[in-house]
C-alpha cells in the first residue's frame, strides 16, 4: 500500500557550503562529533540529504512511498538570526518549490521559516502556502532566545491557524549549559555525549518539553484549529498523559493535557518502527492521530513498507496510518 510519509528531509549545498561561515556558535555542542557519530550508527553524509539526490526516489519505490512531505534538515537557515536567516529561508522555500514542480507527483512541502524574526517569519508562511501550495511548516527545535510559548512567537500559531495549515514541531540541537549538565561527561567519549544530547535521547526530550510547554500556555485554547505534529511517538509525552492529567496544575486550561494532545496533535514514528510504542501511542491517541515517517535520509529503514502490515491492523485502520490521516490533515482531497 503506497503511504505519504512525514519528517522527510533535503538541504542546499549552497547553505551546506557557506555554513562554517554563517553558522551560530555552538557554544560548547560538539556539531561535528554528533554527525561522526551520525554516520557511524546510520550510514549519513550530507551528500544523501541534498534535494537532488538521486537515491531519494529509488528510496521511495522500494518502500512503497507515494509522497514524500519535503522539509528542511541540519544546518537549516531557520536557526539563524537577522536578515540572513529570512534571505536564506526565502532561498530554500523557492528551491523546494521549483523541485516540487518539476515531481508533483511524488512531494509536498513543509516551509522552512526565519523563526528568530517572528513577523517576517509569519509573511514568508503565508507567501509559501498562499503562493506555492506549501502544507505546513516545520520548525526545528526552540528559537536563539529559548522556547516558543513567549508571547512574540505567538503570531507563527496564530498564522498556521488562520492559514488552517500544521506546524511540525522537529529536534534541533540542545543549548549549551543544558549539553555541558546533562549530557556531557568525562565517563564517555565526546560521539557518545553528543549522541546522547542530540538523536540519541536529549533533543527528543526537548521537543516534549516544547509541546507541553505550548500546551500550557493556552495556545490551544487561543487557537482551536490549530494542529501540531510530532514525531518520534510523541516525543516522551504520550507516556505521562495520565500523569500530567492527574497531577499536573493547569486548571486555568480549558481542558485535561491529554485532551489538547488527542485534538491539537498528530505523532508519527520518525523511522522509529517499533510496535511496543506504536502500541501505546495508539492506546493514548487513537488511530486518526497517527501518520506515517522515515526521517529520510537520517534513518533509511528497510522496512518502512512492510512495518504497518505486521502491526494487526484491520484494513481500514493500516489505510488511515498509510494515507488517509495525511490526505484529512493536509486537505489532499
Amino acid at each position: 500500500m503506497k503511504s505519504i510519509t512525514f519528517e522527510e528531509h533535503f538541504t542546499l549545498e549552497e547553505v551546506n557550503n557557506s555554513w562554517p561561515e554563517i553558522a551560530p556558535d555552538p557554544k560548547g555542542v560538539p556539531f561535528d562529533a554528533m554527525m561522526r557519530a551520525l554516520e557511524k550508527t546510520q550510514g549519513f553524509t550530507d551528500d544523501d540529504n541534498l534535494i537532488y539526490h538521486d537515491k531519494r526516489i529509488q528510496f521511495m519505490d522500494e518502500q512503497d512511498v507515494k509522497i514524500q512531505v519535503l522539509s528542511y534538515g541540519n544546518k537549516s537557515p531557520s536557526g539563524l538570526t537577522g536578515q540572513i536567516s529570512v534571505d536564506l529561508c526565502r532561498k530554500v522555500n523557492d528551491e523546494l518549490h521549483d523541485y516540487i514542480t518539476k515531481n508533483p507527483e511524488r512531494f509536498l512541502g513543509f516551509a522552512t521559516l526565519p523563526i528568530n524574526e517572528p513577523e517576517k517569519a509569519a509573511a514568508e508562511f503565508k507567501r509559501t502556502v498562499q503562493d506555492f501550495d506549501f502544507k505546513g511548516a516545520l520548525i526545528s527545535g526552540h528559537a536563539a532566545d529559548g522556547f516558543l510559548d513567549q508571547q512574540k512567537y505567538d503570531i507563527l500559531f496564530k498564522t498556521a491557524s488562520e492559514l488552517d495549515v500544521p506546524i511540525y514541531l522537529h529536534p534541533a540541537i540542545v543549548q549549551s549549559e543544558i549539553y555541558q549538565h546533562y549530557y556531557k561527561s568525562e565517563a564517555y567519549s565526546e560521539e557518545t555525549a553528543a549522541s546522547f544530547s542530540a538523536f540519541g535521547y536529549g533533543w527528543h526530550v526537548e521537543v516534549g518539553i516544547q509541546a507541553i510547554r505550548l500546551l500550557l500556555s493556552g495556545v490551544f485554547d487561543r487557537y482551536p484549529n490549530l494542529q501540531i505534529i510530532i514525531g518520534h511517538w510523541g516525543e516522551f509525552a504520550p507516556f505521562f498523559f495520565e500523569r500530567m492529567d492527574v497531577i499536573l496544575s493547569a486548571d486555568h486550561l480549558a481542558h485535561p493535557v491529554s485532551h489538547y494532545f488527542k485534538n491539537n496533535f498528530y505523532i508519527t514514528p520518525s523511522g522509529m518502527l517499533t510496535k511496543p510504542q506504536f502500541d501505546l501511542v495508539k492506546a493514548e491517541i487513537g488511530i486518526d492521530r497517527i501518520l506515517y515517517a522515515a526521517d529520510y535520509p537520517y534513518v533509511k529503514p528497510e522496512n518502512l513498507g512492510t512495518f504497518l502490515s505486521e502491526l494487526g491492523l484491520t484494513q481500514a485502520e493500516l489505510e488511515k496510518i498509510t494515507y488517509k490521516n495525511a490526505e484529512h490533515l493536509l486537505k489532499l482531497k
